[in-house]
């Protein structure tokens, strides 16, 4: 398994939410099962704590004539078993609280709730137990709440290269059913997962913008509409050479694979930028489409060529390194090297060829154009 930095394996979490704690409780132990079936699994744990037992208290009836609440009672009952703040004194390495309370003896025995005195408001003592009834019953030790509604989480360390295998069965095979059988239940991606769908659906945003800013500048500066989408065909291409490469290393694709395949579109619409403001300017210059793209593809060849090599010979030594410092690294440089070396024939084969596709649909379009225009003409009149 690989390991990055502060973070000691891969975790599958997922986060349970119910109004029943039962339903819960149950749920949270099938769901443990599931995950501990996978041989690539390992620690499965969730949070619900031990149940413990504890002291109901329920007020009996006439209580409220002496002018007790079962708020009061409880908190006399408390002051008097875990205290109450009397005094704090300000020390170096900070405050001690003085706290007032039985002493241990008297703490650590339930008998002496037979002998405990509540106060009223008119400063009577009655004994404990003529006004209110207790019950020893279990209770959660914590319970965690999400809108309003109780959750459990259950977690799993797995192996990182069977996680994506892991999840996948899960939502497919196993969560359809599991939530139909508690309904009510719902079923929240937490942990390691639930932090990539947020950062992909940020990437995914923000790269949206890029790619909407990037079309504009370039349309802008070819005044064209077309152009930009021949320039920017490469990105798609520049992301399966990401793709292979992490095939190729046998690595998964991580948050900063995204970064390399974002450097790696730059890269790539950089070259194809400079291979058509060169066929451009051949253009202007008189020459044919087919003959600018001949001419463009030949002179642009070995800077294009040079460029890929050089960054791809560049990364090589961090993708060759196997220290788990460049561990974290290693997804962005793959995606980086292997786009930018796929999309290379992409920019010397399938851009000037979808040029010359572009040009044939204009003059087709063009004298079309011309055909229909001659067609509704009106014939000129001679005046006798």
């Amino acid at each position: 398994v690989n390991y990055t930095l502060d973070q000691n394996g891969p975790e599958v979490s997922y986060v349970l939410r119910h109004r029943d704690r039962e339903i819960l409780r149950q749920a949270s132990i099938e769901m443990k099962l599931q995950l501990a079936s996978y041989e690539a699994t390992f620690f499965v744990s969730d949070n619900l704590q031990g149940q413990s037992d504890e002291l109901h208290l329920s007020l009996l009836p006439g209580a409220e004539i002496l002018g007790l609440t079962l708020g009061e009672v409880s908190r006399q009952v408390r002051q008097a078993y875990y205290g109450e703040e009397a005094q704090r004194l300000p020390r170096e390495n900070g405050d001690v609280k003085v706290m007032v309370k039985y002493p241990r003896e008297l703490r650590e025995n339930l008998n002496s709730l037979r002998e405990f005195r509540v106060r009223t408001p008119d400063g009577t003592e009655v004994p404990l137990l003529s006004v209110v009834d207790i019950e020893l019953s279990s209770g959660m030790q914590r319970i965690q709440r999400r809108d309003g509604e109780r959750t459990v989480e259950i977690s799993a360390d797995i192996n990182g290269e069977q996680m994506s295998d892991v999840t996948t069965d899960m939502n497919d095979n196993f969560l359809p059913d599991f939530q139909d059988s508690y309904p009510g239940l719902i079923v929240l991606k937490a942990g390691q997962e639930e932090d990539e769908e947020f950062f992909l659906a940020e990437v995914f945003s923000l790269y949206t913008i890029a790619l909407f800013a990037m079309y504009a500048l370039i349309a802008v500066a070819f005044r064209s509409y077309w152009l930009p989408l021949l320039i920017m065909t490469a990105i798609p291409f520049g992301f399966m050479g990401a793709v292979y490469g992490h095939l190729i290393f046998g690595i998964s694709m991580a948050m900063f694979s995204y970064f390399g395949i974002g450097a790696a579109a730059g890269v790539v619409v950089n070259d194809n930028l400079v291979l058509v403001d060169y066929i451009g300017r051949l253009r202007n210059s008189g020459q044919s489409a087919l003959e600018a793209v001949e001419h463009a593809a030949v002179h642009r060849f070995r800077p294009i060529l040079l460029t890929t090599v050089t960054t791809f010979v560049g990364l090589m030594p961090i993708m060759a390194e196997r220290s788990v410092d460049a561990q974290f690294l290693k997804p962005a440089v793959v995606a980086l090297a292997f786009g930018v070396l796929f999309a290379l024939a992409v920019t010397l084969l399938l851009v000037p060829a979808l040029y010359c596709v572009g040009e044939d649909i204009r003059s087709l379009l063009a004298s079309t154009k011309a055909r229909l225009f001659r067609r509704h003409e009106v014939p000129a009149t001679t005046e006798s």
